[in-house]
């Protein structure tokens, strides 16, 4: 059962951050083709909650059941703590900042102006996300604290 669980825990957070890299190629070459960036960026952000809401909960409930079920490892392990402490991060970072930013970009990418502003907003966010992301796959791999 433990490799079972490993696999899919990394099978989730290679999807999570698959899809974190890829919205971030996606956006910016839709963003250089105003005449169909409206609709594009639309469609992509439209279908953002059904991909990386599946990744991060199979990621999480993976990670979580491993703790539970395998003795080596339990909630006090450093890299079990900075696991948790990044999907907190990337839940509120998410709330907080990148749900704005990528509403600035449809609304810039409906009307016509100011998308070149909104992607710089984009940008800083996705790169903090994706280094958040990084930062838990390197303290899973190398067992931070253990």
């Amino acid at each position: 059962m433990r490799d079972w669980l490993l696999t899919f825990h990394i099978l989730g957070a290679a999807a999570w951050i698959g899809g974190g890299l890829y919205s971030w190629y996606s956006f910016t070459q839709l963003a250089k083709v105003p005449e169909i960036a409206g609709k594009s960026l639309g469609a992509l952000a439209g279908t953002a909650d059904r991909y990386f809401g599946p990744a991060a909960t199979l990621t999480l409930a993976t990670g979580v059941t491993l703790v539970l079920t395998q003795d080596e490892w339990g909630w006090g392990d450093t890299f079990v703590i900075v696991g948790l402490g990044v999907f907190l991060a990337s839940a509120l970072s998410q709330a907080l900042v990148s749900s704005k930013v990528q509403k600035r970009i449809l609304s810039a990418a409906d009307s016509g102006t100011g998308l070149a502003q909104a992607m710089t907003g984009f940008h800083r966010s996705t790169a903090v996300e994706v280094a958040i992301l990084l930062v838990a796959v390197w303290a899973m791999v190398v067992k931070l604290g253990t």
